[in-house]
């Protein structure tokens, strides 16, 4: 149940704040109404449709099937245990590419789901216009391209790893936003150079340490540099987002207690309510005998329960065709700017008993402080199927949640083995 916003924003609706909103009801309204009309069109003529679908329509997908195992009686990881599970990351895409004419794309990605915190549903709706080789608009539900393989997470084909590092990949960053997209590419020299801004919002949940937590973005902004020569590719992102608004069960409560009490400040480092900034620098050399690439991730936000985090891997493999080894290590750190309890206490139980609480809350917000060390296989078997085991070494803060769902606290050293195999296949 999503709690309410601070008073201010309930009694307080500004124009621009109606703008938004105007704006995010338009864009989820967009590609849905041209999609209607497309098929009320064609579809209730059977001619007209067979010619539309055979000329116009695309269709492709993807599956994966990936099976996984812990050997830690005492908690989990990414939703597996020491049980051998299939559900957790295994899944079917199926994506449409509509072309209404030779530079208008409808573009739609359907995604089925077999995880429990992961919902099934439309992944991708938007309009695509290209009118030359240079330009890419996009408008409608886009995938939030935080990261170098943010684009193609679900498409286990196109890269060597079966979980990509957990530190950067991780299920908190939500996947997708309504907004717009543009791209703008050229060439210069030998470089091919992609430069892309994007702008949207966000309104929906995504799990964090197996809770599923309500976001509001109310605006997101994001700019891209991409530049390749040969085999070298380089990407450099940066992401804000600003009037972000989240909502964990329990903080909002006791930020209402405190105040009604008068400590406005501890009260207000408990809210949901501020900025984050994200910057994202990647390098990646792809060869025909050997790979080797390098990811770094930070994560700054004025939110006291938002810590800032660093997370980064490097990871190298040889391609001996048609099968493919790789390592990696990968860290992640954060850190939290914990402010002073302002709370006196020794003056009266009730301020005491307050005191304590904010003390737990701090103390008990999730530090997810990992390292890792991943050796896997591929085996191209086909075109369009692959192969894959996996062995992840997970050495994470003894003091620190580093990622897991702790069971048994006193029984776990934060120190586990995760095997995975799978099959990955597109069509």
């Amino acid at each position: 149940m999503k709690a309410p916003l601070p008073t201010n924003k309930e009694t307080v609706l500004t124009h621009e704040n109606q703008d938004i909103m105007l704006f995010k009801k338009r864009i989820k309204n967009l590609s849905n109404t041209l999609l209607a009309l497309v098929f009320s069109n064609v579809l209730y003529q059977p001619v007209l449709a067979r010619d539309f679908m055979d000329e116009r329509v695309e269709f492709s997908g993807f599956a994966r099937i990936v099976a996984g195992y812990l050997d830690e009686e005492a908690a989990s990881f990414e939703g597996y245990d020491d049980n051998i599970s299939l559900s957790e990351q295994s899944l079917l895409g199926l994506q449409a590419d509509i072309h209404l004419t030779d530079t208008l794309t409808v573009a739609t990605q359907l995604l089925a789901h077999s995880s429990e915190e992961r919902k099934s549903g439309i992944e991708w709706l938007y309009l695509n216009y290209e009118p030359d080789q240079y330009w890419r608009i996009k408008a409608g539900k886009l995938r939030t391209p935080f990261l170098q393989y943010s684009d193609v997470l679900d498409v286990g084909f196109a890269y060597s790893w079966i979980s990509p590092p957990q530190q950067l990949y991780s299920s908190y960053l939500f996947s997708n936003f309504d907004g717009l997209s543009v791209t703008h590419r050229n060439t210069f020299a030998d470089l091919n150079i992609d430069i892309e801004a994007y702008w949207g919002t966000y309104d929906d949940s995504v799990f964090v340490g197996g809770d599923e937590v309500n976001i509001e973005v109310d605006e997101i902004l994001g700019l891209i540099f991409q530049v390749q020569h040969d085999n070298l590719q380089v990407r450099a992102a940066y992401a804000e987002s600003n009037e972000f608004f989240a909502d964990f069960l329990g903080l909002e409560d006791l930020a209402v207690v405190l105040e009604r009490a008068g400590f406005q400040q501890s009260a207000d480092s408990l809210r949901f309510d501020g900025s984050a900034n994200s910057y994202q620098v990647g390098v990646r050399y792809d060869d025909l005998d050997y790979f080797a690439s390098a990811e770094w991730f930070r994560i700054e936000a004025d939110l006291l329960v938002v810590p800032s985090v660093d997370g980064y891997y490097l990871t190298a493999g040889i391609n001996l065709l048609p099968f493919q080894l790789h390592l990696t290590y990968a860290s992640a750190a954060p850190e939290y700017a914990v402010s002073q309890n302002e709370i006196p206490r020794g003056i009266a139980p009730q301020l005491d008993q307050l005191a304590l609480g904010y003390d737990q809350v701090i103390d008990s917000l999730p530090s997810d402080s990992l390292d890792s060390y991943t050796l896997g296989a591929r085996w191209n078997m086909r075109a369009n199927l692959a192969f894959k085991v996996e062995f992840t070494r997970l050495v994470g803060d003894r003091d620190a949640r580093s990622f897991f769902d702790v069971a048994d606290n006193a029984q776990f050293d934060r120190r586990a083995n995760l095997y995975q195999v799978a099959v990955e296949w597109v069509f």
